[in-house]
């Protein structure tokens, strides 16, 4: 919103990026890997999906912002499972398996103001 004294004053317009990243993911043993961090200074926004492809047990999906010790969302797939998500104010994003092997795709699109 755009505080101004002045009638006929506009805002400076807002810049907006969107950039997609997606990659195959593989956990070798049972554990966590962080699968995306942000390298801005800002929480951004975004889109997207995990597809838990092989593997046993489940798969979690955790989302974080710095400073915050527990994941600010969670999702749980199950083996051969998928699961689509849409977050805001976050930068960080982790996946933990607890089966000796996962294997799957991780696909986000993210959005953030320059």
């Amino acid at each position: 919103m755009c505080n101004s004294d002045l009638a006929l004053s506009c805002c400076s317009d807002k810049i907006t990026v969107q950039d997609k990243v997606c990659t195959n993911f593989l956990i070798a043993a049972a554990g966590t890997q962080v699968i995306y961090s942000s390298n801005i200074s800002q929480n951004i926004n975004g889109t997207g999906y995990v597809n838990f492809e092989t593997g046993t047990g489940t798969l979690t999906v955790n989302f974080f912002i710095t400073g915050v010790v527990a994941a600010i969302q969670t999702i749980v797939i199950p083996a051969g499972g998928s699961a689509s998500f849409t977050i805001s104010r976050f930068n960080s994003i982790s996946l933990t398996s607890t089966a000796a092997a996962a294997q799957g795709e991780f696909c986000l699109t993210v959005r953030y103001n320059l």
